[in-house]
């Protein structure tokens, strides 16, 4: 077959069979690449390229997302709810069968089906980005431009920004995770980036006083109840790492707004609690030798 075409995608299920995209073509191969079909893909400027198995598999291109259920021989265009737009989507998210897209400066489209039907998700938000990857059902990431990058954990309906390198600027590509806590991504300067805590949350954050507190000590939120916001203070009696975590009353971690390092003082934060539902929570504060928590009530 006729390779003179750039080779944007690449997926393979095994050694042996995989997927190759280009522009108006898609290469397979089931032996490992000694030998290629070549198929008619139809769009002309494509991205990335994903199959769930032999059969069925999808490719991304700008605003739109196509999809084969006969091992790449024919595809058909999906009809993501861009209403026009040609959003660059970059990358596919996919995990089990549902799939999300991003473009740049374009809501988040999700499918729960694999590309039979899709949603907007962010209706009215911009959220717009590069690279996107979901770790499971509910915890995924965007990169976009200026070293930014954002995080949901409830299925890409509300997304926070996360700490990133201050002194990068470059665009953020590709993501790969092992777990929901450990995972890399890549940026466009050459350099690679690793959590080993599933990110950090930005949040307000200020140092209230330097002196040194008499005990590890965190107080009762305020305002409490409250509706989206409220601040925490919490006392650090000597310089360690320090994390603060959200759980619900069954003990499951919802959210880590922090994980890092804290000199002695007083600090307080403005927790900002929009991705979460009404009701009771239960706030801690740890480090490797001590834990407080309390409880908060969030009504909305």
């Amino acid at each position: 077959p006729d390779c003179n075409s750039a080779m944007i995608g690449i997926y393979f299920l095994n050694k042996d069979t995989g997927w190759f995209l280009g522009a108006n073509k898609v290469f397979r191969t089931f032996d490992g690449g000694e030998t290629l079909d070549s198929f008619y893909a139809p769009w002309f400027d494509n991205f990335e390229i994903y199959f769930k198995d032999i059969n069925t598999g999808l490719f991304t291109g700008d605003g739109r997302v196509f999809k084969t259920t006969d091992k790449g021989e024919s595809w058909f265009d999906t009809n993501v709810p861009t209403f026009g737009t040609f959003y660059m989507f970059r990358k596919l998210a996919v995990n089990n069968n549902k799939v999300w897209v991003v473009g740049s400066s374009s809501p988040v489209f999700r499918s729960t089906n694999f590309g039979d039907s899709w949603e907007i998700i962010t209706p009215g938000q911009q959220i717009g980005g590069i690279g996107i990857n979901f770790v499971n059902q509910n915890t995924g990431y965007i990169g976009r431009s200026l070293n930014n990058l954002i995080k949901t954990t409830n299925g890409g309906f509300n997304w926070y920004q996360q700490r990133t390198d201050s002194n990068s600027l470059a665009f953020i590509s590709s993501f790969a995770f092992v777990n929901d806590t450990v995972g890399w991504y890549s940026c466009g300067v050459g350099r690679i980036y690793k959590t080993n805590s599933g990110g950090q949350w930005l949040t307000n954050i200020s140092q209230i006083t330097n002196t040194t507190p008499s005990s590890f000590s965190l107080y009762q939120n305020y305002p409490n109840p409250f509706n989206s916001k409220t601040q925490i203070e919490f006392d650090v009696p000597n310089k360690n790492n320090y994390k603060l975590e959200i759980y619900n009353l069954i003990g499951k971690k919802i959210a880590e707004v922090f994980n890092q390092e804290y000199a002695l003082g007083r600090y307080k934060i403005l927790y900002n609690a929009d991705d979460l539902s009404s009701g009771i929570y239960i706030y801690r504060i740890s480090s490797k030798e001590n834990s407080i928590s309390k409880k908060f009530i969030l009504l909305k």
